[in-house]
């Protein structure tokens, strides 16, 4: 594929490298866009600076902090009680406010930096739990997400372990969520698994993940995409739900479902015997503190 980046001629311009700089970064943006070309606009060269200034900006933040946790809870599907939570990121920007990860993942991505924000989310979760704990909340999980590229790493599991050893909580508590990917990562799943952590499959249904995997991968649990919750009022839609489900249960796995947003998709995943549910139907993401 070839992908282009036009940049218009003024009469004011002077600067040849100045010229191709944003024509270059504009052929970035088609690509990533997946568009053959992208005329140069006022607007394109705005959301290039900006992304300048995030990039500018990534090693501070970590320094800094920057990078706050915040949680969103998981519910009991027939109690409605507060099970869990999944930890999420946002980072608290000196000059931009608060960012949500559409605005920095795909960023780090490219700039091979995701490793690190997925390490750092782990060590807050970590020591959110033993805090938990200490105050004796013992019964409270969290699923931590990871990339596939942080997960297929050879040296995972021994950097995710030297991170748990920091620390003190039933280990059962956190839950490593991922998704397909080839070399590494069966043996760092397993190697997670025997330290007592549960390892789920992120996105089930949709994208990188399917029903081959399950036999592929040691996972202990599965995460319904939105994508399926949102057809659940369908009858084509239930009837996947239902084998889905119906799967998932005999081969002893717990069963999640994102992106439940009203009383309807919360009763059909209920009737359907899916037993955790999360979305904005019981809560928004919340800060640390406040979760």
């Amino acid at each position: 594929d070839v992908h282009a980046g036009v940049y218009i001629l003024k009469e004011s311009d002077r600067e040849l490298e100045a010229m191709l700089i944003s024509a270059r970064e504009t052929a970035l943006l088609a690509q990533r866009e997946g568009q053959n070309y992208m005329i140069c606009s006022q607007g394109i060269l705005e959301l290039i600076a900006r992304e300048r200034q995030l990039q500018a900006g990534l090693e501070q933040a970590f320094l800094r902090k920057e990078f706050l946790l915040y949680l969103q809870f998981y519910v009991d599907a027939v109690t409605k009680q507060v099970v869990g939570g999944e930890a999420l990121s946002r980072w608290n920007h000196p000059q931009r406010g608060l960012l949500g990860p559409d605005k920095f993942v795909p960023l780090m991505e490219r700039e091979n930096m995701i490793s690190r924000l997925d390490y750092y989310c782990l060590e807050e979760v970590c020591a959110f739990l033993q805090d938990l704990c200490s105050q004796g909340v013992e019964t409270f999980f969290i699923s931590c997400n990871v990339s596939r590229a942080t997960f297929a790493a050879g040296d995972f599991a021994q950097r995710c372990l030297g991170i748990l050893g920091r620390y003190h909580f039933p280990r059962e508590l956190l839950e490593s969520v991922s998704v397909k990917d080839m070399g590494q990562t069966k043996a760092n799943m397993e190697a997670l698994m025997d330290s007592g952590i549960s390892v789920a499959l992120d996105d089930f249904g949709e994208g990188f993940t399917s029903f081959y995997d399950l036999q592929k991968y040691p996972v202990k649990g599965l995460k319904l995409d939105k994508g399926l919750v949102d057809g659940a009022l369908t009858p084509s839609g239930r009837a996947i739900l239902r084998a889905m489900i119906q799967v998932g249960h005999e081969l002893g796995m717990t069963i999640l479902a994102e992106g439940v947003e009203n009383d309807s998709q919360a009763q059909a995943l209920v009737d359907l015997k899916c037993g955790v549910i999360q979305g904005f139907r019981y809560c928004v993401p919340l800060p640390d503190w406040e979760a």
